[in-house]
């Protein structure tokens, strides 16, 4: 008996990776969200948005170390 849901567990988890590798998972908790319904269509975002302020990438700056070199 104790093995047994350890079986299942293994089972529900490959369950699991194959359906996200062949792309039937996200469909299937959609649909699931919609019969509860908790369900929101995702959010447009190819608009792209301007950055509210630009931060210049700073100059690499040698720092000092603390190894010996021989």
């Amino acid at each position: 008996m104790n093995l047994t849901w350890f079986y299942l567990h293994c089972f529900a988890a490959v369950a699991i990776l194959w359906a996200d590798a062949t792309d039937r998972l996200e469909p299937a908790f959609n649909a699931f969200e919609e019969k509860m319904g908790l369900y929101t269509p995702p959010v447009d975002t190819t608009d792209y948005e301007i950055p509210p302020y630009y931060i210049p990438p700073q100059e690499a700056i040698e720092a000092d170390s603390n190894f010996v070199r021989m």
